[in-house]
């Protein structure tokens, strides 16, 4: 009779190997510095930062992305995004977006910092997953937007971004929340305590 289950022992026999030939491969495709190679080369990355910060602030509601003024002019941010390339139709695809293809989302995660910077400097401006969705704690005010979890540092950050999401989830019916966990876990150890 042959045994059904290998010990420990047998298995790494069967193969040994000191895996000094093989490397693990991130499967993510958003990279920073690719990011900004894209955003560089189109040549206008001040236009695409106001596009992320005004998206982050107010939303995007199916696919509508608003204006902004700028120089005392009205910008469309759909003209935007068609004149740069900005990838906004995507819908529920399953296409695998490359390391430099710019995504209104993608937008927002690259100029994380600014647009915290931005909310820090005016705070009269409430960002709509703050206020639609969070407990409205002023603390948190400048770090609740779409692309805050690859900003933050705390745990308690990370606990009020996913109470947030867990809200926007009940209320929509989505599950936007079991991707920032999975992005804060890919961030720090330290986040793994709240998930």
């Amino acid at each position: 009779m042959t045994e059904q289950y290998l010990n420990e022992e047998t298995l790494k026999s069967l193969i040994p190997n000191n895996y000094g030939d093989f490397k693990v491969l991130s499967t993510d495709s958003y990279s920073d510095t690719e990011m900004w190679k894209a955003i560089e080369s189109k040549g206008d990355a001040k236009m695409l930062l106001y596009c992320a910060i005004q998206t982050a602030v107010t939303g995007i509601d199916d696919q509508t992305y608003g204006e902004f003024e700028y120089n005392g002019n009205k910008i469309n941010i759909k003209d935007v995004y068609k004149k740069y390339g900005v990838l906004d139709d995507l819908g529920l695809s399953n296409r695998r977006i490359g390391p430099g293809e710019l995504t209104p989302r993608r937008l927002q995660r690259f100029f994380r910092v600014q647009i915290n910077d931005f909310l820090e400097k005016n705070k009269e401006i409430k960002p709509y997953l703050w206020r639609k969705y969070s407990k409205m704690d002023p603390q948190y005010r400048s770090i609740t937007f779409p692309g805050a979890e690859s900003l933050v540092t705390r745990k308690d950050q990370a606990q009020y971004l996913l109470e947030t999401y867990h809200n926007l989830d009940t209320t929509m019916g989505t599950s936007i929340s079991q991707r920032i966990k999975r992005t804060l876990l890919s961030r720090d150890d330290e986040f793994s305590a709240i998930i």
